[in-house]
């Protein structure tokens, strides 16, 4: 039996982990807020303290919030640990206890004490260029920047693709044969891998980040081209980001094998999601926005309730790392594929996944799914360099688009359902017609002579580095 002691608070702890605390030392350097401190609260409290649950009046969404308090108010007093209701809290020396039913680790406490001593001061998510962290190589060839994706404006009169350190931009012809390139949305960190566009048109979202340093994800005003709110949250590289169907929250995913929940319309933090045990790839939104579906490398579907941040089942029929996933428009029905080759086809509800269809589509990885916006249509994309367009409703393959010259990562409908855009490693994009499969614009060519040689040997380079 466990041996108790009674504090004077009225709180009983164990000794073994009074104990532990006073032998756990201080950190050495006062604790970052973003790096040490934010992922501790997003663990222990966030579930009850987010603003879909705001126990107590309390929000522990961001920095703000944490020392704005709640009801009984400010839980956090600058330089002293001592007089800091939620450090009194945590160590069980105060009521309510928090976390009510478990206990943080001494370590954890002993940094919590440790920012709090040191001023409780806020520290912004610091960019880290690709350069600090790998030297620059002088390029010897002309090369694009890969296309990771690429996405429709709602009334279909521009494209966005990601790029290297911007968002490219082109405006359509009335036809939608033609894209006409506009000036870049820049100053991104690095290398963007995701692109989406709000439901009202009025925000595109963007994400990516350094490697191994920090996750960039920002909503920008598609008027403007200005960033609107930067989202800091995610500590490694942004995967994908998606809109709820009313453009209200935004999920993003990445390589910290993290899903979260952003306001679109303040920019905060609602929820974080943690269950995935590796990188997390993809996120989309039921039709009416109640459930999320996030695929990662653990070879695994999620599905979450979105209100309450609850994961409802896990789906585990992939053998392989799950890279793509979408709902099919006008359904309950979620479409996935990864690195197994096949596209699999659930009936999605709150209590269950029913399998629909599963279809050996490729010879290789499949990197891409996208729907046609009346739900008609499915395209698929591998790394075969081979796009499949397919009949949504019985998983009949319609046709094989020419071959690409380079892996298409990157596929979108334009919301007429009449053209696909194809966004490739080796930086060029295509428009094709979706009816014929025939090409119809040449958005961006390729660079040059050398190009594709060039390509290939940093596809083979990411390639390598995603199975490490």
């Amino acid at each position: 039996m466990t041996v108790r002691m009674l504090l004077a608070s009225g709180t009983a702890v164990t000794v073994t982990a009074a104990l532990a605390l006073a032998q756990t030392p201080a950190p050495a350097e006062p604790p970052d807020f973003g790096r040490d401190v934010m992922p501790i609260l997003e663990t222990h409290c966030l579930r009850c303290h987010n603003t879909a649950k705001q126990e107590g009046g309390l929000l522990l969404e961001s920095f703000d919030d944490l020392m704005k308090g709640g009801d009984t108010g400010a839980p956090i007093v600058p330089s002293d640990a001592e007089g800091s209701p939620l450090i009194r809290q945590i160590e069980g020396r105060a009521k309510p206890k928090m976390p009510p039913k478990s206990d943080l680790r001494p370590e954890e406490i002993a940094t919590l004490r440790a920012w709090v001593a040191a001023g409780a001061k806020y520290s912004p998510a610091r960019r880290v260029p690709l350069d600090e962290k790998v030297p620059a190589i002088t390029q010897t060839a002309s090369l694009l920047a890969e296309i990771p994706s690429v996405a429709f404006s709602p009334d279909g009169r521009e494209l966005v693709a990601a790029g290297y350190k911007e968002i490219k931009r082109f405006v359509l012809a009335v036809s939608r044969s033609q894209a006409s390139p506009s000036p870049a949305i820049a100053g991104l960190a690095d290398q963007v891998r995701t692109v989406a566009w709000s439901p009202d048109g009025t925000l595109i979202a963007a994400g990516g980040g350094t490697p191994g340093a920090f996750g960039e994800l920002v909503l920008v005003d598609a008027a403007t081209g200005a960033v609107r709110f930067t989202l800091e949250g995610h500590r490694d590289y942004v995967y994908h980001a998606a809109f709820s169907p009313d453009g209200k929250r935004l999920a993003s995913c990445g390589y910290d094998k993290l899903v979260r929940l952003w306001d679109t319309t303040t920019g905060k933090p609602t929820g974080v999601f943690r269950e995935h045990t590796e990188a997390v790839y993809a996120v989309a939104f039921n039709g009416d926005g109640t459930l999320l579906a996030s695929a990662a490398a653990d070879r695994s579907i999620k599905v979450w309730d979105v209100a309450s941040g609850v994961r409802l089942y896990t789906i585990t029929e992939p053998t392989d790392a799950v890279l793509t996933l979408a709902f099919r428009p006008g359904t309950n029905e979620l479409a996935a594929a990864g690195a197994d080759k096949r596209i699999r086809v659930w009936a999605i509800d709150k209590t269950a996944a029913t399998a629909v269809r599963n279809l050996l589509a490729h010879t290789a990885t499949i990197i891409r799914l996208a729907f046609s916006a009346d739900g008609e249509r499915l395209a698929s994309a591998s790394t075969d360099r081979v796009v499949k367009l397919w009949d949504a409703a019985n998983g009949k393959e319609i046709r094989v688009l020419s071959k690409q010259s380079d892996w298409a990562q990157a596929l979108a409908f334009t919301p007429d359902g009449r053209r696909l855009a194809v966004g490739r490693y080796d930086g060029t994009l295509t428009l094709f017609d979706a009816a014929t499969g025939k090409r119809v614009s040449e958005v961006i060519v390729a660079a040059g002579p050398g190009h594709h040689e060039v390509a290939r040997g940093r596809q083979m380079n990411a390639a390598k580095a995603s199975q490490e």
